[in-house]
């Protein structure tokens, strides 16, 4: 996508108008943020009005030249759930109406116009398209990353496979700051979890830092993973109390709340909780509601608590909490057991069709 860039030459016409854009420098953050008051309820804060003028800036007077866009100000409104197409589309609306009044002013021809909003279609695609690419907004490595690397630091790698949790000590073996990514060894139980599962942690453990990251590339042979998009976050890497695992085939979960019924997918299950997935944000932290199953033929029903919510490309993931009666919970543990040998027995059928016979 960056190649159009090039081939549309914006980066002549973004020059040669070099003075409009200056000029509009801070009538575009006014318009955003006034946007934003309308079309959404988030908080306008100073950090987000200076990432817009960031963005400005960088689209249209300064990094434009080197195609290093710095888009935090996207990422923000999306981690808020706005909707950036639509603010952008508005935006560069009221941007190409100055520019109308700008052209007639000096008498410039039309097709400047067309120039120009073939760039900000451009832009809006470019940028909608990155806003759905996490690991874009994570492009600079965190700091402490390079000193493990120098220290040979041992990290512990931790990441999942079908609920079944897989650690293993790593070391960070090559580390590029300007492309942003670490390789690191891992094993072969974790070279199979990630062809399935694109997010891992690391974790330094004697202070608990906690990073979380991408899996960009796996190279088998060499047992090493090249990891992208890597931030330090607050939490440490994902608490099992319970073991959690994946449905073979997939299972349906009715929800009750007060006198709705939603129809979901389940995501995982353990002894004393469920996650779920659906197309929309059907339900609330907090919300009590009633869940009904079958699994092994066994009918549940119990009632939960909506815990957390976590957005995904798909839709949305329900995490429930529940007290299961003494009943319930003896047919749960045996179908999570059960559930757990298939998903161990299934890893080592990978490990001998495709690496080593264990």
């Amino acid at each position: 996508m960056r190649n159009t860039f090039y081939q549309e030459n914006f980066a002549a016409f973004i020059k040669e108008n070099e003075k409009f854009f200056e000029k509009q420098r801070e009538k575009f953050t006014k318009n955003f943020v006034e946007l934003l008051k309308r079309k959404s309820d988030i908080s306008i804060t100073h950090n987000l009005i200076f990432e817009i003028e960031k963005l400005y800036v960088s689209l249209f007077l300064e990094d434009y030249k080197t195609q290093k866009f710095k888009i935090d100000a996207i990422f923000l409104l999306k981690e808020k759930e706005v909707d950036v197409e639509d603010i952008l589309n508005k935006v560069f609306l009221l941007l190409s109406n100055a520019y109308i009044k700008h052209i007639l002013k000096d008498k410039n021809p039309i097709s400047k116009l067309k120039k120009l909003a073939t760039l900000l279609e451009f832009y809006v695609e470019f940028l909608v398209y990155y806003s759905k690419e996490e690991e874009f907004f994570h492009y600079r490595l965190p700091k402490e990353l390079k000193n493990y690397y120098l220290t040979n630091t041992p990290l512990n790698l931790f990441n999942v496979y079908k609920g079944i949790p897989i650690t293993h000590k790593t070391t960070i073996l090559t580390l590029s700051e300007d492309k942003g990514y670490i390789e690191v060894e891992a094993n072969y139980y974790q070279i199979i979890a990630a062809k399935f599962q694109k997010e891992i942690y690391l974790l330094e453990p004697d202070t608990n830092t906690t990073f979380k990251a991408f899996i960009d590339y796996i190279y088998p042979k060499r047992k090493v993973l090249k990891l992208t998009n890597i931030e330090k976050i607050k939490r440490h890497t994902p608490k099992r109390n319970f073991i959690r695992v994946t449905p073979e085939k997939e299972i349906e979960v009715k929800i009750k709340k007060q006198n709705e019924i939603f129809y979901t997918k389940m995501y995982d299950i353990s002894l004393k909780g469920m996650a779920v997935t659906a197309d929309d944000k059907i339900l609330e932290v907090g919300d009590i509601i009633k869940l009904e199953f079958v699994l092994n033929s066994y009918f549940f029903e119990m009632t939960a608590e909506v815990r957390s919510i976590t957005k995904t490309d798909n839709g949305y993931r329900f995490h429930f909490y529940f007290e299961p009666n003494p009943n319930q919970e003896r047919m749960l543990e045996k179908y999570i057991i059960k559930r757990e040998k298939e998903i161990i027995k299934e890893l080592h059928k990978y490990l001998k069709k495709e690496f080593i016979d264990v």
